[in-house]
């Protein structure tokens, strides 16, 4: 099966779930309880203080400067650590590994592995923030699934909290430091802002683009976004959905010119507690 019906299989299934939970039985389709609006914010969040794994898949049917299409299956992991965990600061952790990334050619192959840790300095009410490393490690099966280099370097969050909203901005810079003496090394500024609204019943509408700035080479890659989702209950199980297309502003390439990203989570508020 090709790349393209991957994509639409998938990014019409979570979008079947979506909808089809709204007029489910039983506790299967209502709304996550008592805490919705935070459990709902946190679903929208790309680094969460709410234990999740995410399944997402984003496909992309045409490039700038190469021919054919491409598809990207990535697992992550939010895992928050509460203060005196492991040190004297309440923690955010998000661990991405892009499992299945097919590129122009059919290439496809196993992904880099990334971690982002920040440790928060500030929770108030509504604001927060804090810093902490951004690491990628050269786990990648294939020449051009992957960078080829052993990478660390900054990572910054701040949010903002308003009544049905969550504003912020998640930043990543990792250096090249080791790796691959023939790859190219690697210094590039991930820029992630992210916006979502409650619509009500679990419903939210978000948009989080990543935002790529090329240190070494001067490109960039500037998608806008918009999707829409929800989080409800299958049995006991949390669960949020969304589908978000994209565009790619930007002129310079090899990069996306357009595509479709869906996603399902499974959520667990209680994890610590347990």
């Amino acid at each position: 099966m090709d790349t393209q019906r991957v994509g639409i299989i998938i990014a019409v299934a979570l979008l079947s779930v979506v909808a089809g939970m709204s007029g489910a039985r039983g506790d299967e389709g209502k709304p996550a309880g008592p805490d919705q609006p935070n459990i709902v914010r946190q679903a929208s969040a790309p680094i969460s203080s709410i234990m999740q794994i995410r399944l997402q898949d984003t496909y992309v049917p045409e490039f700038k400067g190469l021919d054919g299409d491409g598809n990207t299956l990535t697992l992550a992991v939010t895992m928050p650590l509460p203060k005196y965990r492991l040190l004297p600061f309440p923690q955010l952790s998000l661990l991405t590994l892009p499992a299945a990334v097919t590129v122009p050619g059919e290439v496809t192959g196993l992904g880099d592995l990334r971690l982002v840790n920040i440790v928060i300095l500030h929770t108030g009410e509504r604001f927060i923030w804090g810093v902490g490393p951004a690491l990628v490690f050269p786990t990648a099966s294939e020449t051009r699934t992957g960078q080829g280099k052993w990478q660390a370097g900054p990572a910054a969050l701040a949010a903002f909290v308003p009544e049905k909203w969550l504003l912020g901005v998640l930043v990543q810079n990792p250096i090249s430091f080791a790796g691959d003496s023939d790859r190219k090394d690697a210094n590039a500024m991930i820029l992630q802002p992210f916006v979502s609204y409650q619509l009500g019943d679990g419903w939210f509408i978000r948009s989080q683009p990543q935002l790529f700035f090329n240190w070494k080479t001067g490109q960039q890659t500037l998608p806008i976004d918009l999707g829409v989702g929800r989080v409800f209950r299958i049995g006991r199980q949390l669960v949020s959905c969304f589908v978000q297309p994209f565009w790619n502003i930007t002129k310079d390439g090899p990069s996306p010119k357009y595509g479709i990203t869906a996603g399902v989570a499974f959520i667990y508020p209680e994890f610590w507690k347990r």
